[in-house]
């Protein structure tokens, strides 16, 4: 059998339940995953700046929603990226629900890239979020779009892939799970913020330990060894 990492590491300061538009990638804006009333989903970017991406243009009282199924008495925390675009009206605003109820309103008048406040949500089974706008002109003078949606609760884990860009084989690291047996090789890595993920391999970076508090989208040229199962 193929030889095991040496040392495999997973420290979970927080945990990711969804996630999506936290990159730049295409891919990583799974506009799909959302419900949409109103403007057509679609992806857009503003700029060559870092963080351009975003889910939007959206207006004209369009309704955005996301519907998940959650391990009942956890605590989430709900935090996201808003983009204002061009001149809003008084009284026009963005509100952000909850199950029906109202975590925010974000009302701007100047183009403006903000992101709300951390929500707390507790006790929910069933969440759906849902954003929604009360704009009446075209979006060519009012939008808004949306990026680094992210939900957390206390259940932490860590995507490992075997291919880069986030595909292929899935093995999910848990805070329970101190293992050095990845049964293959590790091209990509996906978790939320506050997380960091080592592992030190001696075959690899002459046995320095790898320390990742960001995805790692394509570890190109560098492949951890794989855990071969005995036949």
């Amino acid at each position: 059998m193929g030889h095991l990492i040496s040392f495999f590491k997973i420290l979970f300061l927080r945990s990711i339940v969804y996630q999506t538009c936290v990159t730049d990638n295409q891919g990583d804006c799974r506009y799909q995953d959302f419900s949409n009333f109103g403007s057509s989903s679609t992806l857009a970017r503003c700029g060559l700046n870092p963080k351009n991406l975003f889910m939007g243009p959206y207006g004209q009282k369009t309704k955005v929603i996301k519907t998940m199924n959650i391990h009942p008495n956890k605590q989430l925390e709900f935090s996201i990226g808003i983009w204002i675009f061009d001149s809003w009206d008084v009284g026009e605003g963005l509100y952000i629900y909850a199950n029906d109820i109202q975590l925010d309103k974000i009302s701007f008048s100047s183009c403006a890239e903000i992101t709300s406040g951390t929500i707390y949500l507790t006790l929910f089974i069933n969440i759906t979020i849902r954003l929604q706008d009360n704009l009446d002109s075209d979006l060519q003078d009012e939008s808004w779009g949306f990026r680094d949606f992210i939900i957390r609760l206390s259940i932490p884990c860590v995507n490992f892939y075997s291919e880069c860009n986030y595909t292929g084989i899935l093995c999910q690291g848990e805070q329970s799970k101190k293992t050095n047996r990845i049964p293959f090789e590790i091209k990509s890595i996906l978790f939320g913020p506050s997380i960091i993920v080592k592992i030190k391999d001696p075959n690899y970076f002459e046995g320095v330990l790898q320390e990742f508090n960001s995805i790692q989208p394509c570890l190109n040229g560098y492949k951890f060894p794989k855990y071969i199962l005995p036949s």
